[in-house]
């Protein structure tokens, strides 16, 4: 199975996520359960993560390297939506930490994006720049605490939750225009 392929797997289910995070942050859901659907994708993304980082160990007994730079990424969505879980089980009002960590994974995506478009993945880095513009948002909205943005950020995070689904979507179905 190709890196696009268990990509797009993980990416269906942070568009999902983002959809349910911004009907949430519309007022219309319960924290328990953004909580328990925030812990299942984070563990989801780390355990994904985890294999990229480490590699495979193969039924022969060979070892093939993993990509610390693929599990990096994606343990940045890991760690967010864990924390987003962890903080709606205890119903935590203070968000400030979180969004300052919004802001340093901000600071990451962006050139991570131009890694990506270096490498001939203009979607994949496309989605990069999407989520770093994302990430920026909820540092506005819990870093800043800037609650009057929570509506247009609420409706930006569904709308990019939209469009990462269909995006992991195409990977995982083997579509994605710009896969090796």
């Amino acid at each position: 199975m190709s890196l696009y392929m268990i990509l797009g797997m993980g990416l269906i289910f942070v568009g999902m996520v983002l959809v349910v995070n911004g009907i949430w942050l519309l007022g219309r859901g319960n924290h328990r359960d953004v909580a328990i659907f925030n812990i299942f994708v984070g563990a989801l993304l780390f355990l994904m993560a985890i294999w990229w980082a480490f590699g495979e160990l193969w039924a022969f007994g060979e070892y093939e390297s993993g990509d610390a730079f693929v599990a990096a990424g994606t343990l940045l969505f890991s760690f967010t939506y864990l924390w987003i879980g962890a903080n709606a089980i205890r119903d935590i009002g203070d968000q400030r930490s979180f969004g300052w960590y919004c802001i340093l994974v901000t600071a990451v995506a962006i050139p991570t994006g131009y890694l990506v478009f270096l490498d001939g993945d203009l979607g994949l880095a496309g989605l990069w720049w999407i989520w770093a513009v994302l990430w920026a948002t909820f540092w506005v909205l819990l870093g800043l605490q800037l609650d009057e943005y929570t509506v247009p950020i609420a409706w930006f995070t569904t709308l990019v939750g939209i469009v990462t689904g269909v995006a992991g979507y195409l990977m995982a179905a083997g579509f994605w225009p710009w896969a090796p």
